[in-house]
């Protein structure tokens, strides 16, 4: 699409959510991811995700050694560069759930979606639901105190059945371990069973992965 007409459209979009805030949710979702990523192109900012080492293994290896090994999976968080993990799970769409806090990001969450923090995942599923949660770039963004990650490390073990996994992804530079911040408790141990180890880093990136399970 040539970017003067694709400029035109995204400004006629933007106009449009302006007048009528509400109506984009009248449109089916894959319209309106249609119109976010190709037209009003709300991926630009990530461009260089689906680049780095820690998202390709993410995508390319994490998530579909979890689809073949976990019957029941929350992922935390929805994005425009998420949206396409559903597709990994689409042999079973129940299989894999989404819950991110803003409302906003519904759009791109999977056919499981919730709205709320994952703190309140309690109140939307019952103790033991999941075999595993994906907390990957939670801590650091937007859940940044030892409180605040205490919390939702108890919240997912509420959730997880005993002898789930979860698995953590983390940012060196933005804040300590969270072992050494004491933010785990006793409710999980390190998972040297995982394909990976415990523990995956990766070269020139600060991106941590590590593997836990449940107590």
């Amino acid at each position: 699409m040539p970017w003067t007409v694709k400029t035109g459209l995204a400004k006629l979009a933007y106009a449009g959510r302006r007048a009528a805030p509400g109506a984009s949710r009248l449109l089916p979702k894959w319209l309106r991811r249609l119109v976010l990523l190709h037209i009003v192109d709300v991926n630009r900012p990530y461009a260089a995700f689906p680049q780095s080492a820690s998202r390709r293994f993410l995508e390319d290896q994490v998530l579909p050694w979890l689809r073949d090994t976990c019957p029941r999976i929350l992922f935390v968080g929805a994005g425009s560069y998420t949206c396409h993990y559903e597709k990994i799970f689409r042999a079973d769409a129940a299989q894999f759930t989404t819950i991110d806090s803003n409302p906003g990001c519904a759009v791109w969450g999977a056919r499981q979606h919730i709205v709320a923090p994952v703190q309140e995942i309690g109140r939307h599923r019952a103790e033991g639901s999941f075999d595993c949660v994906v907390l990957n770039g939670v801590f650091g963004f937007g859940v940044d105190d030892p409180a605040a990650m205490r919390s939702v490390v108890e919240a997912v073990h509420s959730i997880l059945r005993p002898g789930g996994r979860m698995v953590l992804g983390w940012n060196a530079d933005l804040h300590p371990d969270p072992v050494e911040l004491g933010v785990l408790g006793s409710e999980f141990a390190p998972d040297p069973s995982s394909p990976w180890g415990a523990r995956r880093t990766f070269a020139g990136e600060t991106h941590v992965n590590d593997f836990y399970v449940r107590r």
